[in-house]
């Protein structure tokens, strides 16, 4: 049991790892996000003639929201599937420590029997 802990922990802190990756991911994102909103409110204030640079740079806050909508997205996924990962290795883990505790008994029932 002491083993199926341990390792249910590995798989904690490298999904713990993982999150707080995606996390520092999202937030870049989200700071690229704001400069260029703040990029093209300053161009509309200071260069509103500039129609070329304004509509170049709402395309790319478009793109640059998509992607926020997209990595949001994958991060919901991300987290189903981890949690059912979790669910099914300690399932595995739990199944793999009853098996040796199987194995034992029935060890111990044939030796009994060739006694």
């Amino acid at each position: 049991m002491k083993i199926l802990m341990i390792a249910i922990q590995d798989i904690a802190d490298y999904k713990t790892k993982n999150m707080i990756e995606l996390i520092n991911a999202k937030i870049g994102l989200e700071k690229v996000f704001l400069r260029a909103k703040n990029t093209l409110e300053e161009l509309k204030e200071k260069h509103p003639n500039r129609k070329d640079l304004i509509d170049k740079q709402e395309d790319s806050l478009e793109e640059l929201a998509n992607a926020k909508y997209i990595l949001h997205r994958m991060d919901l996924r991300c987290m189903s599937l981890s949690s059912e990962l979790y669910r099914n290795n300690r399932m595995l883990l739990e199944m793999q420590t009853e098996i040796k505790e199987l194995k034992a008994i029935n060890q111990k029932l044939i030796d009994n029997a060739k006694m």
